[in-house]
């Protein structure tokens, strides 16, 4: 039998990891089959509600552990997820119920072991007794928040907290207020109160900034020179198609793309009437092995405004992430600059884009 060593083993796994695990999830593949993570509030004796639409923390990023603490300490659980081997993380903030009145219990355990794991602290409220167990951890390599938060809804104070130790002896406290961050230490009587700074986590990203957030260039960013081919193969550069006094809407769309099948039939539609509003339009393909079937998608749809193909270079000075968005369009003004970014081609970006040229939608 050959020994292994601890690091030619981990070596091992690392290897395993980038070449195999890794290689899955750059392919686009799942291994949960992009199921949704599931959120779920518990209703007592009626069971459990599947809120996991609703609360936004659906995510079907192959989550591999969740860890759930009070990260800015306003009285609620916020979610904290690892998903696609440690590559993404989430942190998915608790914007329900943090009004409500709340108690924190911290232990610190003696005989039974600094952690103090295996306790057991009730608290009386109004609504009956609560109860939970001070736990090494739970699902997947996780470990949440060591202090144990309870929910008073709108009882300003607890009738009493009562911790019961790993060894069999309890203490208890009456009357405790709501709001309070308590330290509790085995062996000892009475409570610490823990002063603790709540604070407001970022907000989420808009959708336009998520949307900027994949492009190499944001509002107010020259658009890249891109070396643009007609169909008559005919070579330019989109600088030069920049005139004073005119906007231009840049289009990028594949023939693989279906959204960009329906949006182009809808932009030629418009074409007079970007015309009259000085708005030119630009189609560019970003079909690079598809290329030679640029002309028949064109043609099939019956696009007479001007279409052109670029290079493959092209993409990677327009989006940051290997993930390409299409249809996208980019209004320019007329020094080339981004005005306004349109992402697909969705009721919102359709009724944006005739709104361009003061038309709506049939």
């Amino acid at each position: 039998m050959v020994a292994v060593s601890e690091q030619a083993e981990q070596a091992g796994n690392d290897e395993y990891q980038d070449d195999h695990m890794g290689a899955i999830f750059k392919e686009g593949f799942s291994f949960s089959g992009f199921e949704r993570d599931l959120v779920a509030v518990n209703l007592g004796s009626e069971g459990y509600l599947d809120i996991s639409g609703t609360s936004g923390a659906d995510s079907i990023s192959d989550g591999r552990g969740s860890v759930f603490a009070d990260f800015d300490n306003d009285g609620d659980l916020d979610i904290f997820l690892t998903a696609v081997q440690r590559e993404a993380h989430f942190l998915f903030r608790n914007n329900v119920g943090n009004e409500s009145k709340f108690l924190r219990v911290d232990l610190l355990g003696g005989r039974s072991g600094r952690d103090a794991y295996g306790a057991v602290v009730r608290v009386k409220t109004s609504a009956g007794t609560l109860t939970k167990i001070k736990s090494g951890g739970s699902g997947f390599l996780s470990q949440h928040d060591p202090r144990l938060l309870f929910g008073l809804g709108d009882d300003e104070r607890a009738k009493w907290v009562e911790v019961t130790w790993p060894d069999g002896t309890t203490v208890r406290l009456n009357d405790v207020p709501a709001g309070s961050s308590l330290r509790i230490v085995e062996g000892e009587e009475g409570s610490e109160r823990v002063a603790e700074r709540r604070f407001s986590l970022v907000d989420p990203l808009s959708g336009a900034d998520t949307l900027l957030a994949k492009l190499e260039l944001g509002l107010g960013d020259t658009f890249p020179d891109l070396s643009l081919t007609t169909l008559d193969g005919a070579n330019v550069r989109l600088g030069d198609l920049i005139e004073p006094g005119r906007r231009y809407l840049v289009n990028l769309w594949a023939t693989h793309c279906v959204p960009c099948g329906r949006e182009m039939p809808e932009l030629q539609a418009l074409w007079p009437r970007f015309q009259e509003a000085g708005i030119d339009l630009v189609g560019v393909s970003i079909d690079i092995e598809t290329v030679d079937q640029v002309p028949e998608f064109v043609a099939d749809r019956g696009i007479q405004y001007p279409i052109y193909t670029t290079e493959e270079v092209s993409i990677p000075r327009i989006f940051s992430r290997e993930e390409v968005l299409i249809p996208i369009s980019f209004l320019l003004d007329d020094r080339g600059r981004v005005v306004e970014v349109f992402s697909g081609w969705t009721e919102r970006s359709r009724e944006a884009v005739h709104a361009l040229v003061g038309a709506g939608i049939e």
